[in-house]
């Protein structure tokens, strides 16, 4: 039966093809990855002002019940909100996430083309002799290392999501790809998710103390 880790046993030209292959498919991940934290992240910076001005309205409107909750407690509360979003705005926008995105993209869009070339190589050159595949296969390497030093790593989750699409090749089982797709969730929108629906909830809260 065939592996996936059978090009380690093959020609350094075939581990090469299967290493452009997979960076290739993991930097697009990483792109996808960054451009979907930067959609989340806008959207609970965003959501972040409607919660305070939603818990000031509170204070406003006397709609709590002051048996339960202190004068300047809503006041103290949106003032360390503040701060903290005013934090976590700083935060999230010094990561620059669609600037690396991009950068991850261009990587990607670099790599397919080498790994094209590669594969026309094989394709239309099967009676090469094994010394011009030699200098091919350096010559390829060496720009293929060119690439990836001009740009940042991905992230170990790139390469699991790229591996968990392509399962049968990697002999991944349904409960592995499930783990790598929560671990996605997890590294990705979860976090976000919290802060977009646990302010909705505290507010409730303090709406039925009335």
């Amino acid at each position: 039966m065939k592996s996936y880790k059978d090009h380690l046993d093959k020609t350094f030209l075939e581990e090469l093809n299967h290493k452009i292959w997979a960076t290739k498919g993991s930097r697009f991940n990483a792109d996808k990855r960054l451009l979907t934290i930067y959609k989340y992240s806008s959207l609970a910076n965003s959501m972040l002002s409607v919660y305070l001005i939603a818990i000031g309205l509170l204070s406003v409107y006397k709609i709590y019940n002051n048996r339960f909750i202190e004068e300047n407690i809503l006041p103290y509360t949106i003032t360390c909100l503040s701060i903290l979003s005013l934090v976590f705005s700083q935060i999230e926008n010094s990561k620059n996430y669609q600037l690396r995105a991009k950068e991850f993209h261009t990587c990607g869009l670099k790599l397919s083309k080498l790994y094209n070339k590669l594969r026309t190589f094989k394709t239309l050159n099967l009676d090469t002799s094994d010394k011009d595949k030699e200098i091919f296969a350096h010559e390829i390497s060496e720009e293929y290392e060119s690439i990836l030093e001009k740009y940042e790593n991905h992230d170990s989750i790139d390469y699991a999501l790229f591996q968990a699409t392509n399962p049968e090749y990697f002999e991944l089982s349904k409960f592995h790809i499930f783990k790598t797709r929560v671990r996605y969730y997890m590294k990705s929108q979860f976090f976000y998710h919290l802060i977009i629906i646990a302010p909705p909830i505290i507010i409730l809260a303090f709406h039925f103390c009335r």
